[in-house]
Order: structure tokens, then sequence, then C-alpha cells
């Protein structure tokens, strides 16, 4: 209720929420797999992740119901150090809390609320190598992503559903597209 409340409509992110089950319109949201291991039915408008199934479908890792619309809306909150419309959401000191690496490189490439580029050799990582050490963002177990690029003002939204009909689909990993796709936006604009 805070987060519908006081952040995603302000924004105007109407099609954003957790517990979509109860908050959203169903016609707009697609299942998230065939659960045969864990709530035995079908995941239509439940978060996939059971850990934050326990936690009531709201965690910070898992459960948010989107659009790419409304991602981007989200997204450019943190791109603009807190401010949306010129109304200031987020303090800019919780921004460089959320998306600065907290530990050395070679220990945790994480900030407290975003991850971030891989920056050993020979490590894959959430990102293509063009993306700058700066970005930061969420990839998603269930195949989305939101990436912030500051140093080229750029927000990359992937959605899709990896999981469906099941979690052993791995089509989109194995394939590497999230990151592929984002080498083809990196090649277009760093030309």
């Amino acid at each position: 209720v805070y987060c519908r409340k006081h952040f995603f409509k302000r924004l105007g992110a109407y099609n954003t929420d957790f517990n979509a089950h109860f908050n959203l319109d169903m016609k707009r949201v697609i299942p998230a797999n065939e659960d045969d291991i864990f709530r035995k039915s079908q995941l239509h408008g439940y978060v996939h992740d059971p850990i934050a199934a326990l936690m009531g479908g709201v965690s910070g890792n898992a459960g948010l119901f989107s659009t790419a619309e409304d991602l981007a809306k989200i997204m450019s909150v943190y791109l603009n150090r807190g401010t949306y419309g010129g109304e200031r959401l987020i303090d800019s000191t919780t921004i460089d809390l959320f998306t600065k690496t907290q530990l050395p490189l070679d220990q945790n490439r994480r900030g407290l609320g975003f991850d971030k580029p891989e920056t050993l050799p020979n490590k894959s990582g959430p990102t293509c190598k063009e993306a700058p050490c700066s970005s930061y963002g969420h990839t998603g177990f269930t195949g989305a992503i939101a990436w912030n690029d500051p140093d080229n003002q750029l927000i990359y939204i992937f959605l899709s559903n990896r999981i469906y009909p099941n979690e052993f689909n791995d089509k989109l990993i194995k394939d590497n597209i999230r990151t592929k796709i984002q080498k083809v936006i990196y090649k277009a604009i760093l030309k």
C-alpha cells in the first residue's frame, strides 16, 4: 500500500503493484508458471519466488508486477537522482547508497538496492561488457531486466517470462538474450 500510494501513483505508474491478483487488471497479467512443487497451481498474479511468497508477496527482490512503460518511469526516478517531473521522491544520498558497490570489487559487485556490472575479467555478469561501471539495475529470475546507465542517460527494460510453463525453460539464459540485446543497443549509441 505504501509503494502504491507514495510512489507508483505519484509517477502515474498505475499498472504496477505487488500482489497483482488483488490490485491489477488480471487480463493484463500473464501467468508466471505452473508450480508443481511449492504451491501446486498456476501462478497467475502471484509472485513466483517462494521466499517472497512466504513474505506475503512483497519483497525487495521479487513480486513487483509492472509494464515496460511503468518500469521506465520508476527507473527514471533513479536515473534522475530521485526526482520525477520536478518532484523529489527519493533523497539523492539514498540513490547513491542503492547504486554504489558496497564491497571491494573482488568480493561482490552489488549495491544495496541494485546489481552492478561485473568488473572482474573472465566472469560473466548481468550486463554486456560495454555497460559502464556506473550502470546499475535488476535482473529477475523470471527473465526481466531493468537497467540504468547514468553515463549515457539510458534506461534498458526487457520483460519476458522465461519460466513459463516451468522454470526449466532456460533458453533465455542459455542464449544470453538480455545481454545480446543490450550489446546491440550500446553498439548503436556508442558509434
